[in-house]
This record gives structure tokens, C-alpha cells and sequence, in this order.
């Protein structure tokens, strides 16, 4: 194993507190946003209420990714395209003024479901024309996301693998450093390093950030109280220098 995850950081003089706003400007392109159609939102008005708390966070722009999950969670574009048309209707009005979501893509299980579809064309359920969103199962080993990989780098997308940090059997930031040489965008979920997963997956995140093994991140909001944890987030100094590199690159591909 490598022994670099397990190790604790030591910041020293770095322990202060970073200052500035963590999310002002950012576009949040994994939540759980739409209503009614996976483990998210709930209704109508909990989408709304957690467009205001994007709102007081301070994001620029919401791109909706709705699980696609053979097994649990089996959406389609059509599926998908009506709740956001239904959430696009209610803010509709002169009372919304906030934040509204501008597209969605979705978050794709990779298994056999998808690597069977991935053979037979491009996914259509893309963010900003591009990029797509995948994850993989919690215990799984890294072939299939691997395979999915290579595919999807094929058909000139740019894969983004979604919170890096909660899959229990990677365990070596090697292995990391092996799939972003492969092709991959590594996402972190901001929830991760308040230990809202637990205290291993928030003591990987710190790892992994210190490693400036980061891309993105993004909420990977399923309810207001997700939107209304990370009001507390707080992070070291140090931190808030890997934070800060990867809010500029993300605004350069996410961008208003």
C-alpha cells in the first residue's frame, strides 16, 4: 500500500485558516438537483430551495446529473429532459430571480449496462457537449472504469470520474496518478473533506488534494442540507493554495 495516504499531514504554519469564499464563481456540474427521478431532490420546491443555498454559496452555474443506473436508477434522456422541464417551468416567473440550472448531463454507473451501450454509440446524456460524469461501484476493482476510459477517449469525450476519494479499494495514489495518465478528470466532493463519508474518505480527500491530484470539484448536492453543510466548510491555508488552482481551472472549462 501506499503509505502516503494513511500518513497525516502536517501543515504547520499552514494550519490558519483560509479566508476567501470557496465557491464564488464555480460551477457545480454534480448534483442531484432534478426532482423525482433518483435519490436527489425530492419535489419541485426542494430543487428550488437548493438553487437558493447554490445562490448564497455563491456558484455561478448549475449543470443538473441525474444518476443513470441500470440496477436502481434506470433514466434516459426522456426521463431526464422532463424533470428538467418541469423544474425549468416553476422557475419560470418574475418571482425566481436566483440561480437556474442552464443544462444537464448525467452521472453514469459504469458497468456492463454501460459498457454494452458505450460499444454501440455515444452517451448522450453529456455536460456541455464533452465531458461526461461516471462513477463506478464503491467496492469495485478499476478495469471497467478503465475500459470506459479508453472508450469514451476514443469518441474524443473527456471523462470525469466522480468523487475519487469514496472508492474503498483504491487505496494507492499511484493508482490515481495512473488514471489521469489514462485520460481521466478527477472530481472531489467538497462534502468529503468535512467528513461527511466518514473519517477515511475525508483523511484520502486531504491526500489527494495535497497531491494536487484534484480537476474539479463539485457538491454532489442531494438535498438543502448537503447545500447547507458546506456553508461550514473550512480549510487550512494550504488547503485553500491546491483550492485555489483548482477553481481557475475549473472557471477556464465551466466557465459563464
Amino acid at each position: 500500500m501506499d503509505k502516503t495516504i494513511n500518513a497525516p499531514q502536517m501543515f504547520g504554519i499552514f494550519n490558519k485558516k483560509y479566508d476567501q469564499p470557496l465557491f464564488e464563481g464555480l460551477c457545480d456540474f454534480h448534483n442531484h438537483l432534478l426532482p423525482g427521478i433518483d435519490d436527489g431532490s425530492k419535489s419541485v420546491g426542494m430543487s428550488v430551495e437548493m438553487l437558493r443555498l447554490y445562490d448564497q454559496l455563491g456558484f455561478s452555474r448549475i449543470i443538473a446529473t441525474p444518476h443513470v443506473y441500470q440496477e436502481l436508477y434506470p433514466n434516459t434522456p426522456e426521463t431526464i429532459g422532463k424533470a428538467f422541464t418541469v423544474l425549468s417551468q416553476e422557475l419560470a416567473t418574475p418571482d425566481h430571480k436566483g440561480l437556474k440550472p442552464d443544462g444537464y448531463g448525467a452521472e453514469y454507473m459504469v458497468d456492463e449496462t454501460f459498457l454494452a451501450a458505450l460499444d454501440k454509440g455515444t452517451p448522450q446524456l453529456l455536460i456541455d457537449g464533452r465531458y461526461i460524469l461516471v462513477e463506478m461501484h464503491f467496492f469495485g476493482q478499476t478495469s471497467m472504469i478503465e475500459a470506459a476510459c479508453f472508450g469514451l477517449c476514443q469518441q474524443n469525450l473527456y471523462p470525469i470520474l466522480a468523487h475519487p476519494e469514496r472508492y474503498n479499494l483504491i487505496d494507492k495514489l499511484e493508482t490515481y496518478r495512473e488514471l489521469k495518465n489514462k485520460g481521466f478528470y478527477l472530481q472531489l466532493n467538497a462534502l468529503s473533506l468535512m467528513g461527511h463519508y466518514g473519517p477515511a474518505v475525508k483523511e484520502k480527500a486531504q491526500q489527494l488534494l495535497a497531491a494536487g491530484l484534484y480537476d474539479f470539484v463539485a457538491t454532489d448536492a442531494h438535498h438543502p442540507g448537503h447545500l447547507q453543510q458546506l456553508q461550514k466548510l473550512t480549510l487550512t491555508k494550504k488547503q485553500g493554495v491546491y483550492w485555489e488552482a483548482i477553481a481557475a481551472f475549473q472557471k477556464t472549462k465551466f466557465g459563464v
